[in-house]
């Protein structure tokens, strides 16, 4: 499972990684930034986030809460020394997966990172059947596209890469192409290259003397890697 903490006390923050790596888990990355966070967590896709609810000795680490739970429904852990019925309320209202208080047990932090993933889980199956949609930012602006209107996308850079669909539009998203694929949650899409993932219900023709896929009805040609083969094979079928 992997793992991403926002937490603003040093030492709290080193004991928890050491914990986590006691319990055999992965820690992604971590920050007290609000906004670093929100844009990591989108590039990393951690199954969980711990998060301090006290981040710079204020409340911020529930309205952070909502805003990851709102972009990225990814399940919420709070760590906190606030035992206060009011700000346990408020903290309750971003529905966590647990609410641990400091200093954490190792136990009590194993029972609720379980939990997170259980919930990660029916999260996945949930959004697998349901989501159709999702949503690009562009500016200031989300831009929303249906999941059945993604044609393929690919690598702009380390960590953007463009969506395009069938009517040609192109967004820009702050994420990586194994990012994405996680994000989409789709059986209809399939990574072929480190730097593509096409919509496997567009694909024509899979071209062995120069290892690439056409799609359908776009003259486009996109590059399989040696890695992907045998998983695209595999859904080939071929006869």
């Amino acid at each position: 499972m992997n793992i991403y903490i926002i937490e603003d006390e040093i030492f709290q923050l080193e004991d928890l990684k050491i914990s986590i790596e006691n319990l055999n888990y992965n820690c992604v990355g971590s920050t007290d930034d609000a906004i670093e966070a929100l844009e990591e967590i989108g590039t990393l896709q951690p199954d969980v986030v711990l998060i301090d609810i006290h981040l710079h000795k204020r409340n911020a680490g529930i309205h952070l809460a909502n805003k990851v739970t709102e972009f990225y429904k990814t399940p919420i852990i709070f760590i906190t020394s606030e035992i206060d019925d009011t700000v346990i309320a408020n903290a309750i209202e971003s529905k966590p997966v647990a609410y641990l208080t400091k200093p954490l047990k190792e136990n009590d932090l194993k029972a609720a990172l379980i939990l997170a993933q259980q919930t990660q889980v029916k999260n996945n199956k949930e959004s697998t059947s349901t989501t159709k949609d999702l949503f690009a930012r562009n500016g200031n602006k989300l831009h929303k596209i249906s999941i059945d209107t993604i044609l393929y996308a690919h690598t702009d850079s380390k960590n953007y890469c463009s969506i395009v669909t069938v009517d040609d539009k192109k967004f820009s998203v702050r994420n990586s192409i194994s990012g994405l694929l996680k994000v989409l949650n789709n059986k209809q899409f399939i990574q072929t290259h480190r730097s593509y993932l096409i919509n496997w219900n567009f694909i024509q023709s899979f071209s062995e003397s120069d290892q690439s896929i056409e799609l359908k009805s776009y003259h486009l040609s996109i590059p399989v890697g040696r890695t992907y083969k045998p998983e695209i094979s595999k859904r080939l079928r071929i006869i």
